[in-house]
């Protein structure tokens, strides 16, 4: 995210205004109240590749998932995984170095799947829209994303394409920004077109409840430290410095900047009995 304030183009017109936002006013308030069309999605995501592409997470890791990724090194390396949002590739290019071989990665953007054939070219790779997944019923053992629920218009329509996705007790494994710490932030800095790019944020309580309404269970696993994209969102060096020894995971969940969440599919025990 862009924060520091300067002259840029909205990223749907193209026209110059002055703020931390990546919409104009206009633009803005006409998505206000309704669900964003997924072509217009895709083509603002498009353009933060190419205007911004110092902070896009095409081009750069500056925000990965250390708890998750921590998890998935315990796990079989026969798991089947699939990672919905999957950006440059980075997450699937370290799966790959620690021996998983199964892998699937899904983007909106032509740029983001270039960017992941790169960097993992033995993965198979899809253009889709994460709130439907084009994929068989029980298709994977893991699905992995990371700061991408929040930017979907309907969550529990994604929530049930990806339980439809996982074998029973298969894990939906998910980073996402904390509603209760994310919405101050975006209040105080300004940035009043948050609901176009964040319209699905949510709080660990909503999350336990959203889950479980699709046959979750959840716990949350702890990052170490602020990443680098949430360090760059603070103003001045110094408050940096400090920022950085932080120990997220001692804070308790409501205070946390970000949530990483670990689902399980609960199985289903009349099918299993049949």
């Amino acid at each position: 995210m862009v924060v520091n304030r300067s002259n840029r183009p909205c990223l749907l017109c193209g026209r110059v205004f002055r703020g931390r936002a990546f919409l104009c006013r206009d633009c803005a308030e006409r998505y206000r109240g309704q669900p964003v069309p997924v072509e217009i999605r895709q083509r603002f995501y498009a353009e933060i590749d190419r205007v911004y592409p110092d902070w896009s997470n095409t081009y750069g890791q500056y925000n990965p998932p250390v708890g998750l990724l921590a998890f998935l090194e315990e796990l079989p390396r026969e798991t089947r995984i699939l990672e919905v949002g999957a950006g440059g590739g980075f997450t699937l290019q370290r799966l790959r170095e620690i021996g998983f071989r199964q892998l699937a990665g899904l983007d909106l953007t032509e740029s983001t799947l270039a960017a992941m054939r790169g960097r993992a070219p033995d993965a198979r790779f899809v253009a889709a829209d994460a709130e439907a997944l084009p994929f068989r019923d029980g298709s994977f053992d893991l699905l992995l994303s990371s700061d991408v629920i929040e930017h979907l218009p309907n969550l529990d329509a994604h929530l049930a394409e990806s339980a439809r996705l996982l074998t029973d007790g298969g894990y939906y494994l998910f980073k996402t920004p904390n509603r209760l710490a994310a919405q101050a932030y975006y209040r105080v800095r300004g940035m009043y077109d948050a609901y176009f790019w964040h319209p699905s944020m949510s709080s660990p309580g909503e999350i336990r409840a959203r889950l479980a309404r699709h046959g979750f269970s959840v716990r949350f696993a702890a990052a170490p430290r602020l990443t680098e994209a949430q360090l760059r969102k603070i103003p001045g060096k110094p408050i940096q410095r400090l920022a950085r020894g932080v120990p997220l995971g001692r804070l308790p969940l409501s205070l946390r900047p970000h949530l990483e969440v670990i689902a399980q599919k609960r199985v289903d025990r009349k099918n299993r009995l049949d």
